[in-house]
């Protein structure tokens, strides 16, 4: 009976920290370059399109209001996050990539889609109000 409970209660530790959530704001940081490629999947006369934009050239005021932005969101592993290869399934309809730079070194690569799924380093995590963050940052970059 003592064995059985310091087996469950081991389990549940490693459970707690595995899916703790996990900060945004710790994967970007003011002395990195920040480039920016917005997706917007549409459906017109029953054609598909996609219209992207690219925000490569962001302001110091720009890239703090990021930073800031991005501490109010967390995200969390899953079950599945161990074994993903950073596809998304379900796209929804606005992605955003975010490719931070040390130099001329890819430090972090973020993808976040409208449904809820978001890539870090080609892992696939669960966020909340994805499409906000998204709006937000769009707004951000936009001016």
């Amino acid at each position: 009976m003592k064995r059985k409970l310091i087996i469950f209660i081991i389990i549940s530790v490693i459970a707690l920290f595995y899916f703790k959530p996990l900060q945004l704001s710790n994967l970007i940081d003011e002395n990195k370059e920040i480039l920016i490629t917005q997706i917007e999947l549409t459906v017109k006369n029953g054609e598909a399109n996609n219209n992207s934009e690219t925000y490569n050239d962001l302001t110091d005021e720009q890239k703090n209001s990021i930073i800031t932005l991005f501490e109010n969101y967390c995200y969390r592993r899953t079950f599945d996050t161990m074994f993903s290869d950073g596809s998304l399934s379900d796209l929804g309809d606005k992605l955003l990539h975010i490719y931070i730079y040390n130099g001329t070194t890819l430090v972090n690569s973020l993808s976040f889609s409208t449904t809820g799924d978001v890539v870090v380093n080609n892992k696939t995590y669960k966020m909340k109000n994805t499409h906000e963050l998204i709006d937000k940052t769009l707004e951000i970059v936009k001016g």
